[in-house]
């Protein structure tokens, strides 16, 4: 968090159609006080935002939120020794990804706040559209705090644009009566839909606060916002279940905030490729393969009702579009059985792959436009019958909305009777997270909710587990420059 008063502002984006709004203008070093006092400015730091907020889907979905947890694992290519530091808990406090979530998060709070610091100065935006503009910014420096509380507990609030070089950390009462407090006030400002796809709304406002309360176990605020959720009316559940996150389904009614990206993007942050880490070596389909491959474990696959449309298999050529690569056909023309061939010492890429991201039919190599989904419905109604259960203990709310996710994908359906106590039905309602939302960014925070983070790993032979990883370091870097932050306990 160095060089704060400077702006280097590498890459905004200028929203010029409802669907188009990856046209990018590259700017320098600027002067808040001076940028900010056109309507051309604040929509580029605006844009900017958004752009700075969409995650390292690499590092922060699957390197710390999957391969440190049960269902998925790397293997292969240069990057399976990183992702083997996360998956056997030998992380320290000078790793570079710990620095990179950093530096991105704060760039983007700092955007926001020089936005906030400067927007009701502009006499040419109506006060309407300030409003708005303003929930936007109060959106996305909740999302980005949300964030870095994931990974690193609560942080330091530097909410204005005004240069402070050694910020204390806030307390974790502090931190989470700032994020209510903020959401509430994007929720207020923000419309239920916005003219331009992939803007922060009042749903979005709302479904992230849900989470956030979900996550520090505030059960009766999150089952109450949820439910406001629920009755904006403006979401279901998408019935393709096959096809929720291909791209010629995006923007579909399930989606309530999502990170757009397009195939002709040049960077990680506008293109999408996590495709080729899905992909075995040899899959006979002319996509792009990458030697660093995301899988899934075995058990899990096997895990799923035989009906359950969610484990339908990826097999393009005989006409099966569903999230798991099961068996395939080699370039050699031989066939390939990920759930059965035996694993021999060695070769390490033969286990089922996860590809709920339908390929792009227009990808330019590497790089797909598919959406990086932050917040959909199935979350929403989840969410708040484990809320719900947290609160109660068993009751039909929840068997109801947990039903109406299994419905959609075809999977026998719960029964009240089957659950005889909280724990019973928290337990399986943490499977069934696992089952929809599994290499989406989920595990990590869902396991540290249960309180099964370090119980699970040490089970899994991950004797470098402690109570203290249940939180990442921070960064050596940013200790060494600010003597009032305190590290994380243990590190």
């Amino acid at each position: 968090m160095k060089n704060k008063y400077q702006y280097i502002v590498a890459f905004f984006f200028l929203f010029v159609s409802c669907t188009d709004f990856l046209e990018e203008e590259v700017y320098t070093e600027y002067d808040p006080d001076v940028f900010l006092q056109t309507e051309a400015g604040v929509n580029a730091v605006v844009v900017s935002t958004y752009f700075q907020s969409k995650p390292d889907y690499r590092e922060a979905w699957f390197t710390f939120s999957e391969f440190t947890c049960d269902i998925m694992l790397e293997r292969g290519g240069g990057y399976a020794a990183p992702a083997a530091t996360f998956a056997n808990f030998n992380w320290n406090v000078s790793n570079s990804f710990f620095r990179n979530i950093w530096r991105d998060s704060y760039i983007a709070i700092r955007n926001a706040n020089s936005l906030l610091d400067e927007i009701d100065n502009v006499s040419s935006l109506s006060a309407d559209k300030v409003a708005i503009l303003k929930g936007e910014a109060s959106f996305l420096r909740a999302y980005n705090y949300i964030f870095l509380h994931d990974f690193f507990g609560a942080t330091p609030l530097i909410n204005t644009a005004e240069l402070d070089l050694e910020p204390n950390r806030a307390s974790q009462e502090e931190f989470s009566a700032f994020v209510e407090q903020e959401l509430l006030n994007a929720a207020a400002a923000l419309p239920v839909s916005q003219e331009v796809y992939g803007k922060a709304t009042k749903g979005a406002a709302l479904a992230l606060l849900g989470r956030y309360y979900l996550n520090t176990k505030q059960w009766q605020k999150s089952a109450d916002i949820y439910q406001q959720v629920i009755d904006l009316q403006a979401y279901s559940l998408f019935d393709n279940v096959e096809g929720l996150f291909a791209v010629e389904n995006e923007g579909n009614s399930e989606m309530i905030f999502v990170f757009p990206s397009v195939a002709s993007g040049t960077n990680a942050r506008q293109s999408w490729n996590y495709t080729p880490h899905a992909y075995p070596v040899g899959y006979n389909t002319g996509q792009v393969n990458y030697g660093a491959q995301f899988q899934l474990w075995r058990w899990f696959v096997n895990s799923f009702d035989v009906n359950d449309r969610r484990a339908t298999e990826y097999d393009p050529p005989n006409g099966k579009f569903g999230w798991i690569i099961k068996k395939y056909i080699n370039k050699d023309g031989e066939t390939i059985d990920l759930m059965n061939d035996p694993i021999v010492a060695g070769v390490e890429k033969l286990y089922p792959r996860p590809v709920k991201f339908t390929p792009d039919p227009n990808a330019l190599g590497q790089r797909h436009g598919n959406d990086m989904p932050i917040l959909r419905y199935a979350e929403v109604l989840i969410g708040r019958a484990e809320a719900l259960n947290e609160l109660q203990g068993p009751n039909q709310e929840s068997i109801d909305l947990l039903n109406l996710v299994r419905n959609r994908a075809e999977a026998p359906e719960y029964r009240l009777a089957d659950f005889a106590s909280k724990e019973a039905l928290r337990d399986q309602i943490l499977v069934e997270r696992g089952l929809e939302f599994h290499a989406e960014g989920h595990r990590r925070r869902d396991l540290i909710r249960h309180n099964k983070f370090i119980s699970s790993a040490i089970s899994r032979g991950k004797t470098n587990a402690k109570a203290h990883h249940v939180l990442f370091p921070i960064p050596q870097e940013e200790i060494d420059s600010n003597p009032n932050l305190e590290q994380n306990p243990g590190y």
